[in-house]
């Protein structure tokens, strides 16, 4: 049924008298405004009491779905005992041992962790530690990847020109008016999947770049490698001693509970994590090789933030991986069985419907791209050109009006998402490619 919107409608209009955009604005999809009355496991309820299965994850912190009663239950008890908020630079407990030693049990390259907010904040500490040991100037990143929105390392597209220092070029998509006019030449910048022109960046600017930094798997945590590209970009790294890091704000906790360099087996230098990592609330990290977190110890790299660390979101993130790493992982097999049943479900009925879609991703997070061939892997930018941007939208709405809740194609699983769930979902998209 089309849900009947009263106190939604009411409250949307109240919303933009006070607030020019939502609190994000990156995404079409975000348009529709819908206000919470409560959310449980995998569901939300609107103030009109609609019920919606809720694939979005928050854009990916919600590993553990809404209310998980472990996670509940344990920050209950701190807010009865604790200060919510300590300063960065003065009061810590023992959580903040306990998480560090978690993370750096799990995630490969992490031998030492320092603590942020949010994943943009993360990136720029990574850059920043990674000019600081190298004494160099540059970063490398790559088109397609999404990095965080500070004007640094924000936006921007390979140049086509050859023979020209591959700063990026202005690109519509993801520009923004305001940007400091020289934060296009803080980093350089090359196709995703190009090694051609990797290679040949790295012969001529090498010695001036000194981190490489990119999403083990592209592009909001769909476009999957190349089998062999992440082993060769590491080797590139060390030829040219250039540090690699892995943004896994996204695949971080989520895909597995060491992320994608576990998943695939190469170890960055360094690494950023968010999201998924707190289990709902703000917090991030950078973790990496000794040697190189080392330089905060002495202030030589300054890494200051009255949030950084903060207790209360360091309990969230402590209890989120005591959840997932009980009984050997078992909430990530759950959740990888129910996404692979839902996606095998969700290609089917559009191959039923004579729709082209593809259907793709890890464990933790896919996406339905409408428009492309359902039987090619995407792995680069160049491979979206055929997406149908207008059908995926229309999707979104009426799957919206239906009960059931993505973000413009793209799907985050939790670990609570049921069989129930996908049974439902798939009776709903079935109903709405029969619309569209």
């Amino acid at each position: 049924m089309v849900y009947e919107v009263k106190n939604n409608m009411l409250f949307t209009h109240s919303f933009e008298e006070v607030f020019p955009c939502g609190h994000s604005n990156n995404s079409p999809a975000m348009a529709q405004r819908i206000f919470q009355s409560r959310a449980e496991g995998s569901r939300i309820w609107d103030i009109d009491d609609n019920e919606y299965i809720d694939y979005t994850g928050a854009l990916g912190p919600n590993i553990l779905g809404h209310c998980h009663p472990k996670l509940t239950a344990g920050l209950k008890a701190y807010l009865d005992q604790k200060s919510v908020c300590t300063g960065a630079s003065f009061l810590f407990s023992e959580d903040d041992v306990h998480l560090g030693r978690k993370i750096i049990k799990h995630v490969p390259c992490a031998e030492q962790v320092k603590l942020c907010v949010t994943g943009s904040e993360a990136v720029q500490q990574a850059l920043r530690l990674a000019r600081a040991y190298t004494q160099r100037p540059y970063y490398l990143k790559f088109g397609g990847h999404y990095h965080g929105w500070i004007d640094s390392i924000f936006g921007g597209e390979p140049n086509p020109e050859k023979d020209v220092k591959p700063f990026p070029v202005f690109d519509k998509r993801t520009n923004t008016k305001g940007k400091s006019p020289g934060s296009y030449a803080e980093g350089l910048m090359v196709p995703w999947g190009d090694l051609e022109k990797l290679k040949d960046t790295l012969e001529s600017y090498g010695s001036d770049i000194a981190v490489m930094i990119m999403e083990p798997v592209c592009n909001g945590g769909t476009l999957l490698p190349v089998e062999g590209l992440l082993e060769e970009i590491r080797q590139l790294c060390n030829h040219y001693g250039v540090l690699l890091c892995f943004d896994e704000v996204i695949t971080g906790f989520r895909t597995s509970l060491g992320g994608a360099q576990q998943t695939f087996g190469v170890v960055p230098d360094l690494c950023t994590l968010g999201k998924a990592l707190g289990g709902g609330m703000p917090i991030s990290a950078v973790a990496g090789r000794a040697d190189i977190l080392n330089q905060f110890r002495d202030a030589a790299v300054m890494g200051q933030g009255t949030f950084n660390g903060n207790p209360f979101c360091v309990k969230s993130a402590l209890e989120t991986i005591s959840i997932l790493e009980q009984d050997n992982g078992a909430a990530f097999s759950h959740m990888e069985h129910v996404q692979r049943e839902l996606m095998i479900g969700l290609d089917r009925v559009a191959r039923d419907k004579g729709i082209p879609m593809r259907v793709q991703g890890p464990t933790g997070v896919f996406a339905t791209f409408f428009g492309a061939d359902p039987d090619k892997p995407l792995q680069y930018s160049v491979d979206l050109e055929t997406v149908d941007h207008q059908l995926m939208l229309k999707f979104h709405k009426s799957s919206l009006e239906k009960g059931v809740y993505t973000l413009f194609g793209r799907w985050f699983p939790s670990v609570v998402h049921t069989q129930k769930d996908t049974v439902q979902a798939l009776e709903v998209f079935e109903d709405v490619l029969s619309g569209l």
